[in-house]
């Protein structure tokens, strides 16, 4: 669970990254919104076009792979927290309030 610190840094952030997609969003279609002068540029716009289009799903692909290693992280993170919740519900071990420790 976040701490109430991080909460608002977390919402701060989010509104940062999403200010600069809106401000690079709006830089691309008005870029994109210019017609091109020459075949020479609209064939360089083009080029740019699809290795912008293999960036974006390179970066897609990234962040896929980033989600998928932070759920399994999560599900082990819950696995864990379950496992010591359960060992806080057990009874003390010899009356001393504290668990054996693994040999």
């Amino acid at each position: 669970m976040l701490s109430s610190t991080q909460t608002p840094l977390l919402d701060a952030q989010t509104k940062l990254w999403k200010a600069r997609a809106q401000a690079k969003q709006k830089w691309l279609e008005r870029m994109l919104a210019e017609p091109s002068k020459s075949s020479h540029q609209a064939t360089q716009r083009l080029t740019w076009i699809k290795r912008a289009i293999g960036i974006v799903k390179r970066g897609q692909a990234e962040v896929r792979y980033r989600a998928a290693l932070m759920d399994a992280y999560a599900e082990h993170l819950t696995a864990l927290e379950m496992t010591l919740m359960g060992a806080v519900e057990q009874k003390p071990n010899g009356g001393n309030g504290r668990l054996k420790r693994p040999k």
